[in-house]
């Protein structure tokens, strides 16, 4: 049995087993999204999806991280969330709070900080073995609710996701028939950021990664924001929108319908303008 089988028969196993992951995917196939065009080069789909609440206002400092029980930790975990293992180091999980479709959370077994540098290969295996899906991270100052806990996350593709560079927001697109190169070159990507970042622990970024046409793609997303001043607006001028990687490549999330309503292009163009990294 292929790897990309055991994902959707777990799936289905846990889709009869644990009515939480049950009712997200019942409430996920009835989203409201709307959508944004740039002529034929750009999409941003926005999604009202009221379920990742508990991300999108997440408080990711040291203190309020150390007061808090890991939530990937398997200790932690809902009692009835089973997962398959993957290269003996993590665990492939359904994620209760779904964005997409077959929504995956893919934690390293070890309580280790999200750091990405020496762990792209394996995020590019992980996209090899499924080829239907794209495998994607969140860097810790970048839209990752859990930055204590490395974590992928990955889903089943859709056009959004597969976007590469355009004039709203950086993107630095890698490709090669070479896992091996493709690794090479994100190092080479990841010093250039860190000597434009020299004071953060890894340098902010998104990552998104898949395979096709026998070929690895990783997108690389650089940050110079984590959240746009909407974000701590008050009143009416609020948007409660955290960007993470999905955000990045082209799928807008909104967990309030206000937000989700007043949403214009001004407002897309502007955020992407707030957290993006130019690079030259």
């Amino acid at each position: 049995m292929n790897f990309q089988r055991k994902i959707d028969d777990l799936f289905s196993a846990q889709m009869e087993e644990w009515p939480q992951l049950r009712e997200a995917a019942i409430q996920l196939a009835q989203v409201r999204e709307k959508s944004f065009t740039w002529g034929d080069a750009f999409k941003v789909s926005v999604q009202f999806n009221p379920a990742r609440m508990v991300s999108a206002a997440a408080q990711v400092d040291k203190e309020m991280i150390s007061r808090r029980p890991c939530f990937l930790c398997a200790a932690n975990r809902p009692a009835l969330q089973r997962g398959i293992p993957f290269l003996e180091k993590y665990s492939i999980l359904c994620n209760p709070f779904p964005i997409l479709r077959n929504h995956l959370t893919i934690p390293l077994h070890s309580h280790v900080p999200q750091r990405i540098r020496k762990k792209t290969g394996e995020m590019l295996m992980l996209a090899e073995q499924l080829p239907d899906y794209v495998v994607f991270y969140n860097g810790p100052a970048c839209g990752a609710s859990a930055p204590d806990h490395f974590h992928l996350q990955a889903g089943l593709k859709m056009p959004e996701l597969l976007q590469g560079d355009h004039e709203l927001r950086s993107c630095m697109m890698i490709t090669s028939e070479s896992r091996k190169e493709a690794e090479e070159l994100f190092e080479d990507v990841y010093n250039y950021l860190r000597h434009r970042q020299p004071d953060e622990e890894e340098p902010m970024m998104n990552l998104i990664a898949f395979t096709q046409d026998n070929r690895y793609h990783l997108h690389l997303f650089p940050r110079r924001a984590h959240r746009p001043r909407q974000y701590y607006e008050t009143s009416g001028r609020q948007l409660l929108i955290s960007p993470g990687a999905l955000d990045m490549a082209g799928l807008f999330i909104t967990v309030r319908e206000e937000d989700f309503l007043k949403l214009k292009r001004h407002d897309i163009e502007d955020i992407y303008a707030q957290v993006s990294l130019p690079v030259i």
